[in-house]
């Protein structure tokens, strides 16, 4: 039983038991900062948990990998065979997701070599930057007015949107036989969203106006 036993914890491996099991819960604390970071910063349209608890998954598993392969070359070779029929077509839609994918996989390679106060200290910079340049990003954001009115609304339509918005610029006209549609690039204050809508809703003749955000939020 014993030869079992230790053919079990020490074939294939150079890293003791204890060590394998220390280096995946540091993975899963670093792995668990980046699961809230990535909770505060989103900003996108629909926050994806499956997607967030991914992260801590692919930390653990690449610290996994890391513990097996050791200092083994030929497992490493092995490991790079392996990798190489595999293929990744899940689409990104946001950078930033493809940024907290290399993160994770940091983790887990930091971890699994043992190298913990590098990855402990590089986690809670980025974290702490992250988080800082996410709240500053928001404040100031572009968007775009889309206005449907009547051909005789479009003037002062235009007119009011020069008023109201310090940054704007027309970026498509659609006219028919009675309406006309208006698509401009704007840029507004934080608070002010709503005031400026019904500022121009209130024009005669006019019918919807729908404000989005460049990354597909709608705001009204």
């Amino acid at each position: 039983m014993k030869d079992f036993l230790d053919l079990f914890f020490s074939a294939g491996t150079t890293i003791r038991p204890e060590i394998a099991l220390l280096n995946m819960l540091v993975a899963a604390g670093l792995s668990a900062i980046v699961f809230f970071v990535y909770k505060i910063s989103f900003s996108g349209v629909a926050y994806s948990k499956r997607f967030n608890t991914t992260l801590i998954m692919l930390s653990l598993i690449t610290t996994i990998v890391m513990n097996i392969l050791g200092n083994s070359l030929a497992l490493s070779m092995g490991m790079v065979g392996a990798l190489s029929i595999v293929r990744f077509r899940t689409a990104i839609k946001d950078p930033r997701d493809t940024a907290y994918i290399f993160w994770a996989i940091t983790i887990g390679l930091g971890c699994g070599s043992g190298n913990y106060f590098m990855i402990g200290i590089g986690t809670i910079i980025v974290g702490a930057v992250t988080i800082i340049l996410s709240k500053k990003v928001t404040d100031d954001e572009s968007y775009l007015l889309i206005v449907r009115c009547t051909r005789e609304a479009s003037f002062p339509v235009r007119q009011r949107t020069e008023l109201i918005y310090k940054t704007h610029k027309l970026r498509g006209e659609t006219i028919t036989n009675d309406q006309v549609e208006l698509v401009y690039q704007i840029k507004y204050k934080k608070g002010k969203a709503n005031s400026s809508n019904d500022s121009i809703m209130n024009i005669e003749g006019v019918h919807t106006v729908n404000m989005v955000a460049r990354n597909g939020e709608t705001l009204g």
